[in-house]
């Protein structure tokens, strides 16, 4: 059996310095461990999923004003696969 993982859903908002560069700072995350969902570039804003152990590691990037955590869930690895049920 896979082992649960605890994930967090989060919203990274970053401050108005970060305008010309959240590209970058989106690859920032995305090197933390950060499964990016959506980058507002115009609101500094980017959405994803992580392990909720390294939740705390994004504060740590560049111009992040906050981290949002929105939605804890346990996933299991592979866990997208619908399991079979007997009949």
């Amino acid at each position: 059996m896979a082992e649960e993982v605890e994930m967090t859903d989060v919203v990274v908002v970053f401050d108005e310095s970060a305008d010309k560069n959240i590209d970058d700072l989106a690859g920032q995350l995305r090197q933390l461990g950060l499964a990016i969902e959506s980058v507002d570039g115009e609101n500094g804003v980017v959405e994803g999923t992580i392990e909720s152990a390294k939740l705390k590691s994004l504060e740590k990037v560049p111009h992040v004003k906050y981290v949002r955590g929105v939605f804890n869930y346990v996933d299991e690895p592979g866990g997208d696969e619908e399991e079979d049920i007997p009949e």
